[in-house]
Formats: structure tokens, C-alpha cells, sequence
């Protein structure tokens, strides 16, 4: 019996190519101020944190104030969607500029591109762990993950988030839990 194959033309990036290790050409946004005076985080030309365009066109800063909960991070996803042009994964630097706690103003340029050189896909499934099936896609239907940034007092922290589907059950007993979502630390600094 013949397998079905996409037409080169409208196959993803890594048509005919090995899907292990995951990699990915796109992904989703997200990024979170805590524990800040003022926050500013552009990326995408989109504008997150504490700064506000106020009805005079001028922006105003506020405290961003702690995080919601102890778990907060447990259900962070990205919730932007990130188009960028034929070939390109990333449309530019995350640009940051803060206040901690302490008054410190502190500015930094987030290189996406060069932190995700490899465009490796972080996640904590192992190989045999993996669902073939849903792994033959990767190559026609690549993993997209969502990355997420978090400025919190004076340390900045990058994120991935990807689902991974598994051959096994992660909830036992459970059959629609054949898949894992792991935050996973790509990067922190403390400034």
C-alpha cells in the first residue's frame, strides 16, 4: 500500500527530511513583567509589560507587581501568533527595557535568532518515547513552540513550551493524555 505524500511545493520545511531531533520554523509569543517599577517588551512591533498608550498618545508606565500565583506558569502559552516573511523564523530581537524593585533601570536586546540557532524543539521526551505516527508529521507539519519571556525584578528568563504527543498515557487510566507541554528553561540572565 502506498503512503500518502504531500506535493513538495505545499510540504513544510523539513519535507523529506529526518523529523528527529524536533526542530521548528515558527512559533507562538508570549511574554510576562513581575516584580518590576516599569516594564516594556516589544517584539513583532507588538508591545507587552506595564507600558500603556494613553488617550493623549504619550505611554505611561506602572509596577507590574508580583506574579499571580505560586504555579502561574503551569497554563503560560503563547497567545501571539508570530508571521514572519519566506525563510525567516524570527522577525527581530525582543527589545526590554525595565525598572526593578531596587530602581535600577536596565535595557537588553534578546537575539531569538542566535539563542535558537539550531531551531532544536526543548522538551524532555526521549526518542522512544515519541508516537511515530504523530512523528512522521513533524517533517510535512513541524512543531511550532511557543516561546515566552519573563522579566521578573532584575532577571530576565526565556521559555519554551511544545507538545510533544507520546506513545504512553502521562495520566495513567487516561487515554486522552498521550501528549507532554514541559516549560523548559532556554536562557536566564540576572542583571
Amino acid at each position: 500500500m502506498d503512503h500518502w505524500q504531500p506535493l513538495p511545493s505545499l510540504a513544510g520545511p523539513l519535507y523529506g527530511k529526518e523529523p528527529w531531533p524536533l526542530r521548528f520554523h515558527t512559533h507562538d509569543f508570549d511574554a510576562a513583567c513581575y516584580n518590576t517599577l516599569a516594564c516594556s517588551i516589544i517584539y513583532n512591533r507588538h508591545q507587552f509589560g506595564t507600558r500603556q498608550l494613553g488617550y493623549d498618545g504619550q505611554y505611561y508606565d506602572r509596577p507590574s507587581g508580583p506574579p499571580p500565583s505560586e504555579h502561574w506558569k503551569d497554563d503560560w502559552d503563547g497567545s501571539h501568533i508570530i508571521l514572519t516573511g519566506t525563510g525567516e523564523t524570527f522577525p527581530g530581537p525582543v527589545e526590554i527595557e525595565w525598572t526593578a524593585m531596587d530602581g535600577s533601570q536596565h535595557q537588553v536586546s534578546l537575539n531569538l535568532d542566535g539563542l535558537f540557532r539550531d531551531r532544536l524543539v526543548l522538551h524532555k521526551v526521549q526518542r522512544n518515547e515519541i508516537r511515530e505516527a504523530w512523528l512522521a508529521t513533524c517533517s510535512v507539519d513541524p512543531v511550532s513552540p511557543d516561546i515566552l519571556v519573563e522579566v521578573n525584578d532584575r532577571t530576565v528568563s526565556v521559555y519554551m513550551r511544545a507538545t510533544v504527543v507520546t506513545e504512553a498515557e502521562q495520566i495513567p487510566g487516561n487515554p486522552n493524555s498521550h501528549i507532554r507541554d514541559d516549560l523548559m528553561l532556554a536562557w536566564t540572565l540576572t542583571y
